[in-house]
């Protein structure tokens, strides 16, 4: 017997698909086989819906109420005693379900973390629409020897009131979203700061690492930047790693320019507002 647990605004399903020979089966992304040091506190997260399955208890979680920018959900899976499981074959996707059409979103491999939790990086590039399909889903794929069962999980995202996952059309590539990764709050010093690049190619996402992105630093009130910013430059995977110094608490935007070859190529201004503390 299948049980599902549900919390507010969250819908679970399950569907199995069985596979022989050359069936067709699931064509998720490929899973990254790697096995870091938990650090992620599940206790201090939001679950956002469980189910037991086959004898397992499978919980879904993020550190926040999400929202149309660069989220990380994290999978838990446990044996029936609670113990943690962590030698599964998991995979999944993301899926923006309007009712009369559907389109995915960039979404990164698993991240095996131990003790039987898996992270999910993705970007939700819209909210939900109400009265416009089931918005958006996160489908795992656990893959036996014989199926591949499919755990549909509905998604409560909400319009941000800050933005972090910008659009923009470029001269090389098209449709890009552009996804700032600063949280809206950060005390007054020197802070990494990270991007994740992808171009729209129709129902498709594919991770950009040929850019330079420049940032700028100013805060209206004071009518001043600052100095010892540093330009995020590629890391791999889509992903671009810089500095920022933000010098005093108050209202600060950071101005982005994407540069290709040295040449600014984005179409639209890219700028995301921060405090500072």
């Amino acid at each position: 017997m299948h049980t599902i647990k549900l919390n507010t605004l969250i819908f679970l399903g399950l569907t199995t698909v069985y596979s022989c020979n050359n069936a067709t089966k699931p064509n998720p992304s490929q899973i990254e086989n790697q096995s870091v040091t938990d650090n992620s506190d599940l206790s201090k997260m939001i679950m956002l819906a469980d189910t037991t399955f086959e004898g397992h208890q499978v919980s879904l979680w993020t550190p926040d109420s999400l929202t149309n920018k660069f989220e990380s959900l994290y999978l838990k899976f446990e044996d029936g005693k609670g113990n943690p499981v962590s030698d599964l074959a998991v995979d999944y996707e993301i899926k923006m379900d309007m009712g009369m059409m559907a389109h995915s979103g960039p979404y990164s491999p698993l991240v095996n973390k131990g003790r039987g939790i898996y992270q999910a990086d993705v970007v939700f590039i819209m909210a939900n629409m109400k009265d416009m399909g089931k918005g958006w889903l996160f489908k795992t794929f656990l893959k036996g020897k014989d199926k591949t069962d499919t755990l549909t999980f509905a998604l409560p995202v909400q319009q941000t009131t800050i933005p972090r996952t910008i659009p923009t059309g470029t001269a090389t590539d098209d449709r890009v979203f552009v996804s700032c990764l600063l949280p809206p709050e950060l005390p007054a010093e020197k802070h990494k700061i990270e991007f994740a690049l992808h171009k729209m190619d129709k129902e498709n996402f594919t991770e950009l690492n040929d850019y330079t992105i420049a940032v700028e630093t100013f805060m209206p009130a004071m009518k001043h930047g600052s100095s010892e910013n540093e330009n995020a430059v590629n890391k791999g995977n889509g992903r671009y790693s810089g500095i920022v110094n933000f010098t005093m608490p108050g209202e600060w935007i950071v101005k982005v320019k994407l540069l290709k070859n040295g040449e600014s190529v984005a179409q639209d201004s890219l700028v995301y507002p921060i405090k500072i503390k």
